[in-house]
């Protein structure tokens, strides 16, 4: 007996509605956020202070198109490269557009210009050459 029409187009409805609240549902990566008072980027890169533990909040950039082993925060103009504590958690790689709250440390460290590269090749933006970036201990997508 065959299904009518209606039915295949409601299930595919059905689908689509649920990976769009998949979606909006926030997803934490790595360790639950501590809840430090939120800071800009703008001020953060303007004077940045290394090993200060701080919480952005802003969209997501891009995203290493490989395995999801780092984003790129984007707040207002500005834009930050964020990588993981430890090499210990991934996100989506198709979280790209998504809004996003982290918390973790400044770093400060020209990168080698085969990181750079090595980077860009993932999908990585300006923000990847810059001397100032986030480790991230805790990052909610979609928030």
């Amino acid at each position: 007996m065959r299904s009518p029409r209606w039915l295949g187009s409601l299930a595919l409805a059905g689908a689509l509605a649920a990976h769009a609240s998949a979606a909006e549902t926030p997803a934490l990566f790595g360790k639950k956020l501590g809840g430090l008072p939120s800071a800009k980027l703008e001020d953060i890169l303007a004077r940045p202070e290394p090993g200060k533990a701080v919480r952005l909040s802003g969209t997501i950039e891009r995203v290493c198109q490989n395995k999801g082993c780092w984003l790129e925060l984007k707040q207002g103009t500005k834009a930050v490269h964020v990588t993981f504590a430890g090499y210990s958690f991934f996100v989506p790689k198709d979280s790209a557009g998504m809004p996003v709250t982290l918390e973790g440390r400044v770093v400060v460290k020209e990168p080698k210009a085969s990181d750079v590269e090595h980077k860009q090749a993932e999908g990585a933006g300006p923000a990847a050459g810059s001397a100032v970036s986030i480790e991230a201990t805790g990052v909610l997508i979609g928030n």
